[in-house]
């Protein structure tokens, strides 16, 4: 497959949002979508899809160059070989002919792997849809009228290829201070673990749509606040007694509202600590207020703003060391890193229409995060959950199914299975 259109790219233009993924010790896991669809994947369609897909997003047909201990992307013409397997590669490596997305598919399933610091979920979101667009169209030989996504010839957006890291924000010492609350409960099974293991425990669930929403209308929370909420309140229902600390739900939150720069397709999330007491779940729509406040909070533009300012902060630190060494070792505090108590990120909504009749799950996960994490996407009629462990205890699970089960949610629960998504192969070789 070859790039047939070339972008602008900024070469004095390092890689700042997402400079946390670039100096871990072995690496960093990819993130992957994979979407399983009705009928088995045509091989030929989907190569015809993913190069008129590449021709709207090539800006995605990148490698990270290092240069001093900065990372920067360069373009990439080598092709983008889409693979019959199942098979997850690493990332900015020969097998991928250094590319920083990866594309394969087995039986009825497509896989779409992506680097943290080439983009967030938000930002591949885009090529996603617009790939199973013209994959669907090719497959079914249908025009699929009603869905709405960026063609092959549709213009950039404005700030589409904007790095957040060269956004000038003027500290506003005006600006009211959202306190938040880092320290929690951390889950003892991930603590007494120390350091981040290559594999994870993951547990893919498919809750309806309209269950859910009924349910978190009834208490006044949107999707993401009542799984906050309702996640939060199984691993209370197990925390050790003597623990005071609450539990932290790190909500991931998107900044680009706060700077102006909506389009943008590289990484610029942050998170914000829901903390959840044991009495918390008395009063729920008390405590879903509360939620609710602390968000609309976080989301004024003056904190989005200094929240965006605090990871420029980073970059601007290790630009104060000279060499790769020295910044790897400045971040090796995330090699390890625990959350207190547990990530949760919602992407979102896909939006395909009547796309979606074709599809029968979507699912985004990765491997070795320390701890507890969830990650969420949706289509019309379901929420799809794929909860990741880093230990194979199972009693938060159990008891965030049982809660489903008294509020009468519907939901179909897969068997845990351990994946481990490969490093990437990005990084600078130590002499």
């Amino acid at each position: 497959m070859t790039q047939t259109k070339n972008i602008e790219l900024k070469q004095s233009e390092k890689i700042r949002t997402g400079q946390s993924f670039l100096y871990r010790k072995d690496g960093f896991e990819s993130m992957v979508i994979e979407i399983k669809m009705k009928d088995t994947i045509n091989q030929s369609h989907l190569e015809k899809a993913a190069e008129k897909a590449l021709q709207r997003f090539d800006y995605l047909m990148q490698s990270f160059k290092e240069i001093d201990g900065d990372f920067y992307l360069i373009e990439n013409n080598k092709p983008l070989i889409i693979r019959k397997s199942a098979t997850l590669l690493s990332l900015g490596g020969q097998t991928t002919n250094y590319h920083l997305i990866d594309l394969h598919f087995w039986q009825n399933k497509i896989f779409i792997s992506y680097h943290h610091g080439l983009c967030d979920g938000r930002g591949i979101m885009p090529f996603v849809r617009t790939l199973l667009y013209y994959y669907s169209t090719l497959r079914y030989d249908t025009l699929f009228l009603d869905v709405d996504v960026q063609k092959a010839d549709s213009p950039y957006l404005l700030h589409e290829l904007k790095e957040p890291g060269f956004i000038d924000i003027v500290q506003n010492s005006t600006a009211e201070k959202v306190e938040i609350i880092k320290k929690g409960y951390s889950l003892p099974e991930a603590a007494e673990q120390e350091t981040q293991s290559s594999f994870s425990h993951r547990t893919p669930l498919k809750i309806n749509s309209q269950s859910f929403l009924n349910y978190s209308k009834s208490i006044g929370a949107t999707p993401a606040l009542a799984f906050a909420f309702l996640f939060s309140k199984a691993i209370n229902k197990e925390k050790l007694n003597n623990q005071p600390d609450a539990v932290n739900c790190n909500l991931i939150v998107d900044l680009r509202a706060g700077v102006g720069i909506e389009n943008s397709f590289r990484n610029c999330v942050s998170s914000l600590s829901l903390n959840f007491e044991a009495e918390d779940g008395v009063n729920v729509e008390k405590t879903i207020q509360s939620y609710r406040q602390q968000l609309q909070n976080y989301k004024k533009q003056e904190n989005l703003q200094q929240e965006l300012k605090k990871i420029q902060g980073l970059s601007e630190q290790l630009d104060s060391l000279d060499n790769y060494q020295a910044k790897k070792e400045a971040l090796s505090f995330f090699d390890n890193l625990l959350s207190d108590t547990f990530i949760l990120s919602y992407i979102g909504k896909i939006n395909l229409g009547a796309i979606e009749r074709k599809i029968e799950s979507i699912h985004t996960y990765t491997s070795g995060t320390r701890g507890l994490s969830i990650e969420i996407l949706a289509t019309d009629n379901d929420f799809f959950i794929d909860i990741l462990q880093s230990f194979d205890d199972s009693k938060y699970i159990n008891q965030f199914i049982e809660n489903l089960n008294q509020l009468k949610i519907q939901y179909q629960l897969e068997e845990t299975k351990i994946i481990n998504v490969p490093k990437d192969q990005c990084q600078k070789v130590d002499a």
